[in-house]
């Protein structure tokens, strides 16, 4: 069987650089590496965006081909290695793939522009009058069409049954088949999210460094006296509330030696606007990855106030260093988190803020560092289960 893997899902997208369907894809590439006596692998991607070092490398070492998508199309490509099946984990309808004619593999990561389409913290997000005027007339007068534009676009992918449809919580197979209930009888199998933590023999070209408490005092931080929130710059990640319910906390005089540490940052004017103590806050733009699992580690707690996620990484990433997580409670995020994290209404500040009030309590807090752990076990121990059953469901 031969194999076309689409690598341009995981390079970046139009709203980041990193996002958690690119590295799923690249979990998946290199877990898949393990098994290519039992299967012949192509690849493409496209030549001007960035790609994961790590995958040219592999590419090279094994032999495998790899076309540039700006110079030859996928049917082309179908035609030239006349390829079995295609794999892709987010895939582009845009590409011009032809269904029919091969096998088509593909994971929903979950439906957020169905279940989340707007809210009105986007607004205090628009870059300009007009992205502004776009967004409320989304909420408003356009709302009905919007909407139905949405469900054919996402419809067009998950009830074609020349497409096998691959999720990644029971949570998004239970979205895929409630928004399109002509989808209720087929087989949608789930595999949880799975991460590089899981692979058994990755070994980065560059080999990511263990960084030193000293990159924290750059920043004027000390270690498990701050509250850590990443992903700012989407709407959907709900940053503001929770800047705003810290700001209120710090108010209330509660935690008055702690910072708040807010990743991702693209337009710090957002957050700062209204803050009466943006001193005690430390927005950081796109981190990289070594920072970011020192600035995870050494957090007092961890902050997830997502208004929308298919399986959510960062909680977990958290509790693997036994840091505590204040979380929302929608979606996938209680599925993943089980009893490991203390909930509230991502809509409500106070309700935010009552959760960080709690986490200050050191009976509360030592319990959910305990908590964290277990859960950490438990969530690894099944996605690395998981990503072998999905490596040989989309090769045999």
């Amino acid at each position: 069987m031969t194999l076309l893997y689409d690598l341009t899902a995981t390079q970046p997208s139009p709203e980041s650089r990193f996002h958690g369907g690119g590295a799923y894809g690249e979990v998946l590439f290199f877990k898949l590496l393990e098994y290519l006596k039992d299967f012949r692998l192509v690849c493409y991607y496209d030549s001007k965006n960035y790609i994961n070092p790590d995958i040219l490398e592999r590419i090279k070492t094994h032999g495998i081909k790899l076309y540039d998508i700006t110079e030859k199309s996928i049917t082309q490509i179908i035609e030239e290695e006349k390829i079995d099946r295609l794999y892709s984990a987010m895939l582009n309808l845009n590409q011009n793939i032809p269904l029919g004619t091969i096998e088509v593999y593909t994971t929903v990561h979950g439906l957020r522009t169905l279940e989340m389409p707007f809210d009105p913290i986007m607004l205090e997000y628009a870059s300009s009058f007009k992205e502004k005027l776009k967004y409320r007339l989304f909420m408003g007068v356009a709302k009905n069409y919007y909407l139905k534009k949405l469900h054919t676009i996402n419809g067009r992918l998950v009830t074609d049954e020349r497409i096998n449809v691959i999720t990644i919580s029971n949570h998004s197979a239970a979205s895929i088949k409630s928004f399109y209930p002509e989808t209720a009888r087929r087989n949608i199998p789930v595999f949880a999210s799975p991460t590089f933590d899981q692979l058994d023999n990755y070994n980065p070209v560059a080999e990511s460094k263990k960084l030193s408490i000293d990159e924290l005092h750059k920043e004027k931080l000390c270690e498990k006296k701050y509250f850590l929130i990443t992903s700012a710059a989407r709407w959907a990640k709900n940053a503001l509330r929770a800047v705003r319910a810290l700001d209120e906390l710090f108010e209330n005089g509660f935690a008055q030696d702690f910072k708040a540490v807010i990743t991702g940052v693209t337009n710090k004017s957002i957050f700062t606007k209204e803050l009466k103590h943006a001193d005690r806050f430390v927005f950081l733009g796109y981190v990289e990855r070594d920072f970011l699992d020192l600035l995870t580690e050494q957090a007092y707690a961890f902050i997830y106030p997502s208004l929308n996620e298919g399986f959510g990484y960062p909680p977990i990433d958290s509790m693997k260093y036994g840091v505590p997580v204040a979380a929302s409670g929608s979606t996938s995020i209680p599925e993943v988190c089980g009893d490991a994290a203390l909930y509230f209404d991502p809509y409500s500040v106070s309700e935010i803020k009552n959760r960080l009030v709690q986490l200050l309590e050191q009976q509360i807090y030592d319990e959910l560092v305990y908590k964290a752990k277990l859960r950490y076990e438990i969530v690894a121990k099944k996605q690395k289960e998981d990503l072998k059953k999905l490596a040989e469901y989309v090769i045999r």
